[in-house]
This record gives structure tokens, sequence and C-alpha cells, in this order.
């Protein structure tokens, strides 16, 4: 886990040079239920192949680009959604329906590669007795270093008084600020709310996500959404963060009627630097595919 690749700047020269004595990490698992994915990190952090939660090697699989409409997944701890107009309008535009279609899963792909290196580099460089805002900031540092830059980081705190009067667990907590959320179109509120309901409802997918959301008395769930805005592939995070008066089970269906907790939110933008994406693509995919550990579960949307 020490073992950590040396990188070149690559606010300098946009290129990943990773010396060998550990491969980063990023890695796909299956069951007969659904695929699941996990994220890496980002230049100047890189996990080794004994991944720090499971320490398993297995089949990558891709999140996104099954179908040309809405998909979702769970990567680390974050719901993370694509909508079916995700394209890249920015590069090129042509008539073919199918070349249109090889594109867009390209730029979908580019998503979830992302999100999957920066889950694992987060991991990698923090440890289960602290909370999360320094996994956050791991995170996030990660996505800006890769071909990601910041158009917006804001923190503050949350008060159970600004929610509405049926909520009951976490789930609720959050998907009722979602739901007033106007950083999210309704398309995308729609699939990210199916998406938490998902979870809350099969129990393969609860257990999968507490691996990534909880850390004893303190939890984190992320919202991230996908889209092109003039042109532009953009991504936008919401970042919740709980510390609370004892410890917590599950963030998702634990009932708050008994539990005093603080609550935090980070709303992040960010906008793709399309030439460094795609100059890191064949390299980050190479360290995924050598990467270990189970760090994405789709969705049947």
């Amino acid at each position: 886990m020490n073992d950590i690749v040396d990188i070149v700047d690559i606010a300098m020269n946009n290129i990943v040079d990773i010396d060998r004595k550990g491969s980063l990490v990023a890695q796909i698992t299956s069951n007969t239920e659904s695929a699941i994915v996990l994220g890496t990190g980002d230049p100047g952090c890189i996990p080794t192949l004994e991944d720090p939660l499971t320490g398993r090697r297995k089949l990558r699989i891709k999140p996104f680009g099954r179908s040309s409409g809405p998909e979702a997944a769970i990567i680390g701890s974050t719901v993370s959604s694509v909508l079916g107009s995700l394209t890249e309008q920015n590069r090129v535009t042509r008539d073919a329906s199918n070349y249109t279609l090889q594109l867009t899963r390209v730029v979908q792909r580019d998503v979830a590669n992302s999100l999957e290196y920066a889950t694992h580099v987060a991991h990698q460089k923090t440890r289960e007795d602290e909370g999360y805002e320094r996994f956050w900031e791991e995170y996030m540092d990660c996505l800006f270093r890769i071909g990601w830059d910041k158009t917006r980081n804001e923190w503050s705190n949350l008060s159970l008084m600004d929610t509405t009067s049926d909520i009951q667990t976490f789930c609720d907590y959050v998907t009722d600020n979602i739901r007033n959320d106007p950083l999210y179109t309704q398309e995308e509120k729609d699939l990210i709310i199916q998406g938490l309901e998902i979870i809350r409802s099969q129990t393969s997918k609860q257990e999968f996500f507490r691996r990534f959301t909880v850390r004893k008395s303190r939890g984190t769930l992320g919202i991230c959404t996908a889209s092109v805005e003039n042109e532009v592939l953009k991504l936008r995070f919401s970042a919740f963060m709980f510390s609370c008066d004892a410890d917590v089970e599950d963030f998702i269906v634990t009932s708050i009627a008994y539990i005093t907790f603080d609550a935090k939110k980070g709303i992040v933008g960010a906008r793709a630097d399309q030439g460094t994406i795609d100059r890191l693509r064949a390299q980050i995919e190479e360290e995924l595919e050598q990467a270990s550990g189970d760090y994405i579960n789709e969705f049947d949307i």
C-alpha cells in the first residue's frame, strides 16, 4: 500500500509516468445479480495491486455505454448518472447514428474511468479511522489532475430544519435535498432518486454500498451527474458527510429518529479538458485493467 508510483506532474506534461513497482488500482467484479466495478485515483497517489478494501483481482466490467439511454451506477460511495444525450458534441458531429453512439460511449467511459480512478486513490490515501473530509479532498484533487478543471467548490453545513417532515432515514435526508436542489435537472433528479431507491430496496446493493460509505460513526454519500452543456462535458457533485453520536451500520436504511448527527454538503463542478483526457485515456485504462478491488455496481434503470 505504501509502494506508491511516481508520476510526472500532468499539469505541466499532461502525461502520467508510472514507475511499475506497484500498479494503479481499479477493478470490477461480477456476480449473478449485477456487474460491479470501482474506481482508482489520481496522479501523485496511486494504489498498488493490493486493494485496501478487498485485495481481489477480477474481470473488469464497464458501468456505462451499454445503452443509448440514461444509465446509473454505484462507483465507490457515489451514485453516478449519465443521460442518453451525453455525446462528444464538443469534438465532432456526424449524421451517422452508429458513429454518434460510439462517440457517446467513449465519453461515458471517460466519466466512469475518472470516477473509478479517483475513488481508488482517495481510499488509498485515507484511513478507516479518519472522517471523510480528507477522502473528498483526495478524491477531488485526483479528478483535477487527470483532465478535469474545477468550476465550483463550495461546502456548507446542513440542518434538519431545512428538510420535510417525513424524513426517516439518511437516504430520505439525501433524497429530500436532491429533490429540492436547483443544481440538477428534473431528468437527472429522477435518475438519481431511482438509483437511491434501488440501493434501499436491494440487499446486495446495500451491502456493496456500505463498504464505501460507513466509517463507524461517520458516513458519506456522493451524487454525480455528467452532462454536455454548451458543447462541453461537465460533472456536478453533491458530496454529503455525516458525523453521528453513535456508530451507524448503514447510511441508507438506518433510522435517524434516535441519532444526533451533523451533516455537511459539498457542491463541486468540473469541466473536461478533453485534450488531457484524450492523452491520458489509454494510460488510465491500462492501470485500471491491472487493478484489484470491487468499486462499481451497475443499476438496471
